[in-house]
């Protein structure tokens, strides 16, 4: 059966089409990705349309957001009907969470499009990412991070399990909009940024309380923020680049330092010049960054292993499993 997943973030949609086997999936294996025969990876593609701009501020998703995001479902939609898809899952996230106008606006997007979106709270939205990853690099333990444009997930667990997660209202789009008010960012907007992540962090899942061996779990970041750290790292300009050769590399602590100091400095349209980020995702991108610094930080790390396997990943294991 071909199945498609399609995540519709704060900042980005994304969308992935894969093939699975329900007799396999059914049976209760635990892995589900295109290096196994459970599922094969037809197609991935994604459009920054920051459904979730200036929502804090608002209260509601604005017009042009909600254009663009349509536009975008539409491709989407096509594509995978072109492709042969027999069965489609959406989730909103914190992008649509508490907008006023998000029933009417879901209401329209399958009315125009067939899509059926289902908007998820912080804590399955956790679960989601934590699927993706454990599948693809459990069954030790893991400690996920999933960076995203208005929250940003961290879960603590293994193979056997979730053992604790949450979600923090901490994100790229949310922390720009917020304390960034220059471009490139001054040091005083940066260290209020700093300062709302760490408070942030003060519920962030603590191993060192923790049944979960050994000591010091795997730490996954999985997001476009932490692809296109490891696209500039590597020195690539295409996005399908920085995840085929990024995928399952350790990120040094040093090198997503270096990048911050340098994305820091440049201006949104520098940033954008002869790299991977998109220009959606280049204003808000050094905040991104930022937290990942601040997780590391956090739990006393010096690497993270970058992964693309997010929230639609999850979403596709449940879906081959229905």
């Amino acid at each position: 059966m071909r199945i498609a997943a399609i995540d519709l973030g704060s900042n980005t949609v994304k969308l992935t089409i894969a093939d699975t086997n329900r007799t396999h999936a059914a049976s209760g294996a635990d892995r589900y990705d295109e290096r196994t025969e459970e599922i094969l990876l037809v197609e991935e593609c994604a459009a920054v349309t920051r459904i979730g701009q200036r929502l804090d501020a608002t209260g509601h998703l604005e017009p042009a957001a909600i254009e663009r995001t349509l536009v975008a479902l539409r491709q989407f939609a096509d594509r995978a009907r072109a492709l042969g898809v027999e069965k489609i899952g959406c989730v909103g996230t914190a992008g649509l969470r508490g907008a006023s106008n998000a029933p009417s606006f879901l209401a329209r997007v399958e009315r125009e499009t067939g899509i059926r979106i289902e908007i998820i709270d912080g804590l399955r939205e956790a679960a989601l990412s934590f699927q993706a990853a454990v599948a693809a690099y459990g069954p030790g333990a893991l400690l996920v991070l999933d960076v995203g444009g208005r929250s940003t997930e961290l879960i603590l667990g293994s193979g056997a399990g979730i053992e604790a997660r949450v979600s923090m209202e901490i994100g790229s789009v949310r922390l720009t909009e917020r304390y960034v008010r220059s471009d490139p960012p001054r040091i005083e907007e940066l260290d209020e940024a700093r300062r709302a992540i760490g408070t942030a962090l003060e519920q962030a899942p603590s191993w060192t309380r923790s049944a979960v061996a050994p000591p010091r779990p795997t730490l996954i970041g999985v997001s476009g923020t932490v692809m296109s750290v490891m696209g500039v790292a590597l020195g690539l300009d295409d996005m399908r680049e920085a995840v085929s050769q990024g995928e399952g590399r350790l990120l040094a602590l040093a090198t997503i330092q270096e990048v911050f100091d340098d994305l820091r400095q440049k201006t949104t349209p520098e940033r954008v010049r002869g790299t991977v980020i998109p220009e959606g995702r280049a204003d808000v991108i050094v905040c991104g960054v930022l937290i990942m610094l601040e997780v590391l930080a956090h739990y006393g790390l010096d690497a993270m292993r970058a992964s693309n396997r997010g929230v639609r990943y999850g979403l596709l294991r449940e879906l081959a499993s229905s």
